[in-house]
């Protein structure tokens, strides 16, 4: 039952590593196949061949005793072979139950008859054949004319080397554009702003990188619509909010109460204007820099109380810290946070700055009633409006922000009330 999600922890989880444990197992899978095919293909011929020659040299010895030739006995020894007509001696060793000598033996007898005996010797590595022709011969050979062909280790592995190399390379062509397609739609995500892929490679690698880049194309085009669009109706729109406001503060005295109510409905739809001009100016202009983060917040928080909707704000940030970061758009996502507790939650509002090795974080929690569960992940979204009004991008900000420089926004419900936002930043590290 466990075995096969221990398996699949094992699996590789990269497209390259996948494809490169792929072909390897099918190479070696290949290889041993072919190796097996061989052997048994090998494996017959080798027995006949011994079978043979071994009832040859048993047929010629038998032909004539050694003992009436001298020299057929001096050419046997030459070539490290025994040769004896006693037919009383004893075999040694014990007959052969391994290997191709059991399929040689039963070749030899198909040959000469069941007369031929054989016994393996390993004490004096010799291999004693035995036949009853003419008259008894006992012939002792070699034990290592025996043996079968010994398996190729080191050319195998060799072989299997050099398959998987030409397997890797195979991966590495197709696995590079890829790669580079990934690489582009990862910062196409993150800033939307990308190079367009290099046309190169097979035919179909080269189709794939030319559409993306005209999907690309589309894409910025659209992108720059939508913020011209949105940037112009925004701008077009405060033109009249200012005549009116001009012309309400001209009502008469009578009118006071109606005429500050206006100018409160006024300036709530122009900070709404003015929350879609900072999307859609959210840009990527602004440089990376050493920032002095105790002061930031420390400033941007001042401004905060100044406002007309300042609440109470506790600090909990270091003596002095300092990170490579954006300094506006991190001091825009930090009021906008502000704002956000302000307008949803209730006072106290907890300001905290804290860093690790290569992270920086900043949170908010204001101490209201929070945010039903289900909606915390939606939230961020863009015109995700609360029954407290606004337009519903001052989150969405802080997102794109977050999104923009490599980080992440998280809300959760703090455990004794209220909700708490933590933007978590990277810290780039200088090479």
């Amino acid at each position: 039952m466990n075995l096969i999600p221990r398996l699949r922890r094992l699996w590789p989880d990269t497209l390259f590593a996948r494809m490169a444990l792929l072909i390897a197992v099918l190479f070696l899978l290949g290889q041993l196949a072919i190796y097996a095919f061989l052997r048994i293909y090998e494996f017959q011929p080798h027995t006949q061949r011994l079978a043979h020659q071994w009832s040859q040299l048993l047929t010629l010895a038998a032909a004539q005793p050694t003992a009436d030739n001298p020299a057929l006995r001096r050419n046997l020894a030459r070539l490290g072979l025994q040769l004896s007509t006693d037919a009383g001696a004893p075999l040694a060793g014990h007959a052969p139950h391994s290997g191709p000598l059991p399929h040689v033996l039963r070749a030899m007898r198909t040959l000469l008859g069941p007369s031929v005996q054989m016994t393996v010797d390993p004490a004096h590595h010799l291999l004693w054949l035995r036949w009853t022709g003419a008259h008894t011969v006992t012939l002792a050979l070699p034990a290592k004319q025996g043996t079968p062909i010994p398996v190729p280790y080191v050319q195998l592995i060799a072989l299997i080397a050099v398959a998987l190399l030409g397997g890797l390379l195979v991966v590495r062509q197709v696995n590079r554009p890829l790669k580079s397609l990934v690489d582009a739609v990862s910062g196409f995500g993150d800033n939307h702003q990308t190079r367009p892929l290099r046309i190169q490679g097979p035919r179909d690698i080269r189709e794939l990188a030319a559409r993306f880049n005209h999907l690309l194309d589309d894409l910025e085009e659209l992108l720059r619509e939508r913020e011209l669009v949105l940037i112009g109706v925004s701008h077009d729109l405060r033109t009249p909010l200012t005549r009116t406001r001009l012309a309400v503060e001209f009502l008469p005295a009578a009118a006071v109460d109606s005429r500050a109510e206006i100018i409160a409905k006024i300036q709530e739809m122009d900070a709404i204007i003015e929350q879609f001009l900072n999307y859609a100016r959210e840009g990527q202009e602004e440089p990376t820099v050493l920032t002095d983060l105790t002061a930031l917040v420390h400033t941007t928080v001042e401004h905060f109380r100044e406002g007309p909707a300042g609440l109470p704000v506790t600090l909990d940030v270091p003596h002095t810290l300092s990170a490579p970061v954006q300094p506006l758009a991190l001091s825009r996502a930090l009021r906008n946070l502000l704002e956000n507790a302000a307008r949803h939650g209730a006072a106290p509002i907890e300001v905290r700055l804290h860093s690790t090795n290569d992270h920086i974080a900043l949170s908010v929690r204001d101490h209201g009633n929070g945010i039903p569960p289900q909606r915390l992940r939606d939230l961020p979204k863009p015109f995700a409006q609360s029954t407290s009004g606004g337009a519903g991008l001052g989150l969405a900000i802080v997102e794109r922000i977050a999104r923009r420089l490599h980080g992440r926004l998280t809300l959760a419900n703090a455990a004794d009330g209220g909700l708490q936002a933590t933007l978590e930043l990277p810290i780039k590290k200088d090479r």
